[in-house]
């Protein structure tokens, strides 16, 4: 069980992050409040609206992160142990990574074989997910690499993400007065604990994130 201070430290992160989104919300609302009926159908509510709503998904998605985050820590959840192949894992991450986050993976290479894992499929699609937005948003516009190598040592089986410069794991200091506007301490503190979870876990190496997948059962 991690020690109270480590876990406070998102608990913390979500306090501060939630402010931002918070505030744009209630003044988009209050402002939409104070409009007349006539102007509620025009160019500037329906601005008002679209700001709203990306604030109040921000704040769910941050809410629902932490709270996913400590239900793992309080194995809170019956983890499925099916069996799955990595190349679907990974492509059908990539594709939610479209519909939900509105990340292309249009060009990026993926190359896997017959590898496979054994867990609970959309936790593990959804850590996956995290993992390579996490290193999208950090190199905007570059190709990804993503490639699936065979059984290492432990038995565990390496994901890398590669782009032309290191990732990095993300801190949970705060910089600049925008905070973590794409959520992404959050999101990669999320994918590791799924895959610690699973008795996987994330690592940054050769310039790449790897996510080792424990075997197949």
């Amino acid at each position: 069980m991690p020690e109270p201070r480590k876990r406070g430290k998102y608990l913390g992160f979500v306090a501060h992050e939630i402010k931002n989104p918070l505030a744009t919300a209630l003044w988009s609302c209050d402002l939409l409040r104070r409009m007349g009926p006539e102007d509620r159908g025009g160019e500037r509510a329906d601005k008002m609206i679209e700001v709203s709503l990306r604030a109040l998904r921000r704040m769910r998605r941050l809410i629902d992160d932490f709270f996913t985050i400590e239900r793992l820590l309080e194995q809170g959840y019956d983890l499925k142990r099916d069996r799955l192949g990595l190349r679907d894992l990974v492509s059908g991450s990539m594709q939610l990574l479209a519909e939900k986050d509105g990340i292309s993976s249009q060009g990026w290479q993926l190359e896997a074989g017959d590898e496979a894992t054994s867990g609970d499929p959309d936790m593990l699609r959804r850590a996956v997910r995290l993992a390579l937005e996490h290193v999208a948003r950090a190199a905007p516009g570059q190709r990804l690499s993503v490639a699936v190598a065979g059984a290492v040592a432990l038995g565990a089986l390496p994901l890398g993400a590669a782009r032309a410069t290191p990732p990095t794991t993300p801190r949970y200091r705060v910089v600049g007065p925008r905070g973590d506007a794409a959520g992404a301490v959050l999101g990669f503190a999320l994918a590791s604990r799924i895959l610690e979870a699973h008795g996987g876990r994330i690592e940054e190496r050769d310039g790449a994130l790897r996510l080792l997948f424990p075997p197949a059962a």
